[in-house]
């Protein structure tokens, strides 16, 4: 697949709708004139794309373009009946090269994968925002949308080598410059595996020293700042109820759930699986 190139300053898209749907609903097989993007949060089921029947499941992105009939497959005995998805419909989306609300795709289904913690959090935000309806809700909505429509066709763009090592090519080695730069790394990796040990190494500094400066910016290590970051990022996770605790380990940079298990007590007094029993039951 091309790079999707995109003017930001022509970049105005419309927000249709979004919307979530914790069940399969039964909508006949229809067409639009806008972009529909149709994100599994968790479960699977059958989902009919022009003429193929196409099974997808947790964090596979469904993307429609103008003209595409679709519609889920409603009688199959294989679904999950509990298949939680969220809609998103976006109008005069302009990509360069292609006609008005066209997004270029090899398939009509997209497994996530380099941006699924990050899609899932917006996701969660935008459904967030709209339960809470706080002062200026819609446009809140709205802005979170359009991110979560820049993380999907990041999702589609081929990869560019965005490393550590771009992180961390550092022109100046002033105290703030250094920790706010570990702080976005971990904001935006913490669902990877992360080691000080690593930063120090392209960032030609000691791991002494990035401890030392980052506890005297911040008042906190950074181990600590991204044990508490992970923690929250859990905690957001397993308000929804829909995954195991490995898989919320996983998400949040853990291999281990029995260890992941250990720091969610330590920082909040119960363990995931209790907490999320607590959540259902609510």
């Amino acid at each position: 697949m091309n790079p999707i190139h995109i003017n930001s300053e022509e970049f105005n898209p419309k927000v249709v709708f979004y919307y979530r749907s914790k069940t399969i609903q039964p909508v006949n097989d229809h067409t639009h004139d806008f972009v529909s993007i149709h994100y599994i949060v968790s479960g699977h089921c059958k989902y009919m794309i022009g003429d193929q029947v196409y099974t997808v499941r947790k964090d596979d992105l469904i993307i429609i373009n103008p003209g595409v009939i679709h519609g889920p497959v409603l009688d199959d005995p294989g679904s999950d009946s509990n298949t939680t998805m969220f809609f998103l419909g976006i109008d005069d989306l302009y990509i360069k090269g292609y006609p008005k609300n066209f997004i270029p795709i090899n398939s009509c289904v997209i497994p996530s994968h380099r941006y699924q913690q990050e899609l899932y959090n917006c996701y969660h935000e935008i459904i967030s925002t709209q339960e809470k309806k706080d002062i200026g809700w819609p446009l809140m909505a709205k802005v979170l949308s359009l991110e979560f429509l820049v993380l999907v066709l990041k999702e589609l763009t081929p990869q560019t080598s965005s490393t550590i090592q771009d992180y961390f090519q550092l022109k100046t080695y002033d105290k703030q410059t250094i920790v706010q730069t570990i702080t976005t790394y971990f904001q935006e990796n913490y669902m990877r595996k992360i080691s000080v040990e690593e930063i120090a190494r392209y960032s030609y500094l000691s791991t002494t020293y990035i401890t030392k400066i980052y506890k005297e910016v911040t008042g906190d290590t950074p181990i600590n700042y991204l044990i508490s970051l992970r923690m929250e990022k859990a905690l957001e996770i397993l308000k929804e109820g829909h995954f195991a605790i490995q898989d919320v380990a996983k998400k949040v940079g853990y291999d281990d759930p029995y260890y992941f298990s250990k720091l969610f007590k330590k920082r909040f007094g119960v363990s995931p699986s209790t907490y999320k029993k607590q959540q259902i039951s609510e």
